[in-house]
């Protein structure tokens, strides 16, 4: 596939500069713990952070109403995508059922480059996105006026802005019949960090000062945010508190509704599993016979709070939970996070471990960082087969015309079900979804 040569649309753009500040609203990728000492361990350093998920265990949308919350939302049907009648896309067809825009705000740095790696070398390269090209469209505007867009960084690093001024912004310039329906990634310049959500935000650090350096630290970013809106889950570690505590978060129902997670066993992908009985890896092994919290806190444990490691760096500590009696383990002392695999007869290349979302009680398909790109986005080369699976359906109901046949009937009802009850901060994908 050649690559695209990035155009300047000037004609079509104005400066977007909003007067009205609204209240900054966090922007949901996937969902993470609210406290700063929650990670066990930093993420790679190729690796970028994802935002913070609410009290309540959904993600916070920012901004607007999710319309998908209102009476008067309706199922979008099939044939039905979003339009955008005054912008050109630099790359696909205007017709292409997902539309997908970059908003350079206040003249990011190294947006230009981030955008073409994201198009030539993430949605035209990477299974299964490579084998549907003429499904996606890719346009480009200028945003303008941080502040007055309602944006502010993150501790964490990164950034997030007000939804609906950056919907007013996307308006003034690109037309729309319905925003949400729009695949939107706003690129600016803050410390290293990303998130996903209704607007996807990638943080472009100056210190970073080559392009090099750049789509090093952003390599896959945009592709694994967008992973989220099409129904996958963070794979990776944490959030288990410095004392051993787990973090308050989704309960196991929730996160067990992505496509990429599941429950013990994993039978979305596995067809039998190890009984616990069996669960026989040394460190892991002990968790769930500690039965009080100080001895499953402090087990394999520092004094300043921080997990230990095996000889290949997993991690060996537990994590307990004051409420929750594990549906695996038994025990309210589990793994704080498991590296062995009790999936079997499962889909190639997969197994099933515990942990995911970031530590909740559910059970993902990888082992590591660099064997999916919902786990390790800068570590690996490709998508699970797991995640490939799940993307691959969605495109297809939600983005070509096999959206209106009988296969993809009882996906749109889940998937709209899904968008509404567990995925609170994107409502529309292509044609799936409500407007």
């Amino acid at each position: 596939m050649p690559e695209f040569t990035f155009r300047r649309y000037a004609s079509l753009r104005l400066a977007a500069v909003i007067s009205v500040v609204l209240t900054l609203a966090a922007c949901g990728g996937g969902g993470s713990g609210d406290s700063e000492d929650a990670t066990l361990q930093a993420p790679p350093p190729s690796y970028a952070p994802e935002s913070q998920s609410d009290s309540s265990g959904g993600v916070s949308s920012g901004g607007d109403a999710t319309p998908g919350t209102s009476p008067s939302a309706y199922a979008v049907e099939p044939g039905d995508y979003a339009q955008l009648t005054s912008c050109l896309p630099f790359a696909g067809s205007s017709e292409a059922p997902f539309k997908v825009l970059f908003a350079n705000l206040d003249s990011a740095p190294f947006f230009e480059e981030i955008v073409q790696d994201a198009v030539n070398n993430q949605f035209r390269a990477l299974a299964p996105f490579s084998e549907y090209t003429s499904q996606f469209a890719f346009y480009d505007i200028d945003l303008q006026g941080f502040a007055a867009l309602g944006c502010a960084h993150k501790d964490s690093g990164g950034f997030s802005c007000a939804e609906e001024q950056i919907h007013q912004a996307i308006l003034e310039q690109c037309a729309s019949d319905d925003v949400h329906g729009v695949l939107k990634v706003v690129i600016g310049e803050s410390d290293y960090g990303a998130s996903g959500g209704e607007i996807i935000y990638v943080a472009s650090d100056r210190d970073w000062q080559n392009v090099e350096t750049t789509l090093h630290h952003l390599r896959n970013i945009v592709i694994h945010e967008l992973g989220h809106n099409f129904g996958l889950a963070d794979l990776y570690d944490s959030p288990i508190n410095a004392d051993g505590t787990s973090v308050a978060g989704w309960p196991s129902e929730l996160s067990r509704e992505w496509a990429n997670l599941d429950a013990p066993g994993c039978s979305k992908w596995c067809n039998s599993f190890k009984p616990a009985s069996e669960y026989v890896q040394s460190a892991n092994a002990t968790c769930p016979t500690l039965t009080d919290r100080a001895s499953c806190t402090s087990y394999n444990r520092a004094a300043d709070g921080t997990c230990e490691t095996d000889e290949n760096g997993n991690y060996s500590c537990c994590g307990w939970s004051e409420d929750t009696v594990d549906d695996y383990f038994g025990s309210q002392c589990t793994p704080v996070w498991g590296s062995e695999n009790i999936g079997q007869d499962c889909l190639q290349g997969t197994g099933c471990y515990y942990g995911g979302a970031h530590g909740n009680n559910s059970w993902r398909p990888v082992k590591t960082w660099e064997d999916s790109i919902m786990y390790g986005a800068g570590h690996s080369e490709e998508f699970d087969a797991v995640s490939e699976q799940a993307l691959r359906e969605a495109i297809r109901c939600c983005g070509t015309s096999d959206d209106s046949t009988s296969s993809c009937s009882v996906f749109r009802s889940e998937y709209q079900t899904f968008l509404q009850e567990h995925q609170p901060y994107k409502v529309r994908v292509g044609s799936c979804g409500t407007k």
